[in-house]
């Protein structure tokens, strides 16, 4: 993993408003210099404006993208197009003086945007709370809001702290497969590098795919069906679009055996609040903890 880096131009002056020009550096090694605290931040990923919102950075958000919709006071915001096709004009219009780029956002426009000397920081890193806790800690430097910042992991240190304690004290280890409910009629699941599958074993969970390398792929049927699982977590858009990936599931005779199914122990994700390596994450974990140990709990919310 990168780390950021940053090199000290000139020394700290009690008349600077900014407290020293910087040179620091991605994780793609582009070195960008700051010389005053960003005034026009423009975000290109969903997660990334939820950093910058719980930063209390919202008024200096000037673009983010069409999937940029929590907190409500992003939707907003000037919209500069989808994750992997954001336009181009529409920033160079928004004269931005810092852009954030997570994985998802194609290199291609990143290249473009770091030939045109746009001043852009990416980040490629996200597997664990602490990855977590580091973006944050970077973001809060290229923004002038390290304080902030820090208030904001300890408060979320806080919180992983008081899910745990939950947590039942001889946990069961039990075997689940997490399934992305929407993309075809595949199984798709989440390997070993997934930060999805780090909450599941933070969880005391047991991934049946967590052998595997890789975020995202199909799983095969006949490797589902020996591996058995006794729980199967959908990650779906709301409670409609879960009704039908169980339904879905159930329908198909190979997979009638597997104890998960035949029992009908399935459990509803909000893919939102799962798919954000951001703030939120720590709230997923929490309605992961309580939807698996505390179910009745779960469906009164």
């Amino acid at each position: 993993m990168l780390c950021l880096t940053f090199l000290i131009i000139f020394p700290l002056t009690l008349s600077s408003l900014f407290p020293q020009t910087r040179v620091l550096a991605d994780d793609f090694g582009h070195r960008l210099e700051l010389s005053h605290c960003p005034e026009r931040i423009i975000s290109l990923a969903p997660n990334l404006t939820e950093i910058l919102f719980a930063l209390g950075l919202g008024q200096k958000v000037a673009g983010v993208t069409s999937f940029c919709d929590y907190p409500p006071e992003a939707r907003q915001k000037e919209i500069i197009g989808g994750l992997v096709d954001p336009n181009l004009e529409k920033i160079r219009v928004l004269k931005p003086d810092l852009i954030l780029a997570f994985r998802g956002n194609p290199r291609r426009i990143l290249d473009r945007l770091y030939a045109e000397k746009m001043p852009l920081q990416a980040f490629e890193t996200g597997q664990n709370f602490e990855d977590l806790f580091s973006l944050i800690e970077r973001i809060s430097l290229l923004t002038c809001t390290q304080a902030r910042g820090q208030e904001l992991i300890s408060s979320l240190r806080e919180k992983i702290k008081l899910i745990e304690t939950s947590l039942p004290a001889s946990l069961e280890s039990l075997r689940v497969f997490l399934t992305l409910y929407g993309q075809g009629q595949g199984l798709w699941t989440c390997g070993h590098n997934s930060y999805l599958n780090y909450l599941l074993e933070r969880a005391g969970l047991q991934n049946v795919a967590s052998g595997l390398e890789g975020n995202w792929f199909a799983y095969n049927p006949e490797k589902l069906i020996a591996d058995n699982p006794e729980l199967i977590l959908i990650l779906a858009r709301n409670k409609e679009a879960f009704q039908q990936a169980t339904n879905w599931l159930e329908s198909l005779p190979p997979l009638k055996d597997i104890n998960a199914i035949k029992n009908r122990n399935f459990v509803f994700l909000d893919e939102n609040l799962f798919s954000r390596f951001g703030p939120r994450l720590i709230d997923a974990f929490n309605w992961l903890v309580r939807a698996v140990y505390f179910p009745a709990e779960q469906e009164e919310k």
